[in-house]
């Protein structure tokens, strides 16, 4: 009778958790033997991120604070809360899967009671019945989808207030920058005005950094809004946007395409942002012939190309000019890398592929951007 006394308190909890809420009466009874209470006091670590994960654990009662290390650069992390849980949550769900590591750090906000499951016994218990298997690991699925989500809101509002703050103080220092430059202070020397000039430079690459990492958090592949986009028009109004850089670089910036092409369905705001981006670089890197854009429909998809006689992008760094943060061999040429990466979310959150080809086929120089993407049509919309 003890037993069962005691057994009743971890089988509510159970009853009325995210995990377990739809098992019957004697599902649940085949747990207990699997679980033990354990209490914390306020503030106490319970776990730590990167622990091996033994237990997976429901709230019987108090608050816990989900929390992981921020990478701000490479010799500098801050700890951030991601979610806060309360009676019913489960979590430590790595108990159950291979490499059991512990993605978060667990801290108390009151003093809390927790209800731990014996990790190797439960899954081991779900192998021998599969339908209770079924049912956990459906709940399990839809935990981890509702965490996923808040937690990547959470590290995005994170990332825009921390660089909202660093951007404030390097745009005042630039707008000083523009002061002296000016002479509003007195006329500079022309060594002074260099040095001036070299430093606005800097913070200017720095304001576009943080812009661009800011956007990085913030393309979401589920959440765009889609309208029906003219893809000739908005390679004519990202042609006219940059021809003032190339013609002072003296470069040719020339569009082969049809008079109209089809419409598809994306976010115009996106995709210019992708063309300005694929432009801008071949610009940068193009000293001397020109940038053409080509743009056609072919199999069902609109293709577009942009084509530069630059410096090309060495063989070895190729396959990795999309990745977040990747510049190549030359990082004060090619600055953080974020550009390419953001527009290939871009296009696959769209639907379609962006690739580059180095060098170009046909002249042996130079690069070449494609991106394809669905016509209307395709989308089935």
């Amino acid at each position: 009778m003890k037993a069962a006394a005691e057994s009743d308190p971890i089988k509510n909890t159970l009853r009325s958790s995210e995990m377990f809420h739809e098992l019957t009466e004697d599902e649940l009874d085949s747990l207990l033997p699997l679980c033990s209470i354990d209490f914390y006091r306020t503030g106490t670590e319970m776990f730590c991120e990167g622990d091996q994960c033994r237990n997976l654990q429901t709230l019987k009662s108090g608050k816990v604070a989900l929390e992981t290390e921020l990478a701000l650069s490479r010799s500098s992390t801050e700890r951030v809360t991601i979610d806060v849980l309360s009676a019913g949550s489960s979590f430590c769900w790595s108990a159950l899967m291979e490499p059991h590591t512990l993605t978060s750090t667990g801290r108390c906000l009151e003093d809390t009671e927790i209800i731990a499951v014996d990790g190797s016994r439960l899954k081991a218990l779900l192998d021998e019945d599969p339908q209770l298997g079924y049912k956990v690991a459906n709940n399990l699925v839809k935990i981890v989808a509702r965490r996923q989500h808040h937690t990547k809101q959470t590290m995005e509002r994170t990332l825009s207030v921390i660089f909202h703050d660093l951007k404030a103080p390097l745009a005042a220092a630039e707008s000083y920058n523009r002061l002296l430059l000016n002479g509003f202070v007195g006329e500079l020397t022309e060594e002074q005005k260099n040095i001036v000039q070299r430093s606005s430079k800097r913070l200017s690459d720095l304001l576009n950094l943080i812009g661009n990492i800011i956007d990085f958090s913030r393309v979401d592949f589920g959440e765009l809004r889609t309208e029906e986009v003219s893809l000739t028009e908005m390679i004519e109004d990202c042609i006219e946007t940059m021809r003032p850089l190339a013609e002072e670089k003296g470069l040719q910036l020339d569009v082969e395409m049809p008079r109209q092409l089809p419409t598809v369905l994306g976010t115009a705001g996106r995709l210019k942002q992708v063309m300005t981006n694929l432009l801008s670089n071949a610009i940068k890197f193009t000293s001397s012939g020109g940038v053409t854009v080509r743009a056609k429909e072919d199999k069902g998809c609109l293709q577009v190309d942009v084509t530069d006689t630059g410096i090309g992008i060495p063989a070895e760094a190729l396959p990795n000019v999309f990745d977040g943060f990747y510049a190549g061999l030359d990082m004060e040429k090619r600055g953080a890398g974020l550009g390419l990466s953001i527009s290939k979310r871009i296009i696959a959150s769209h639907g379609g592929r962006i690739w580059a080809t180095s060098p170009c086929p046909g002249t042996g120089k130079g690069s070449r951007f494609t991106f394809i993407l669905p016509k209307k049509s395709e989308r089935g919309e």
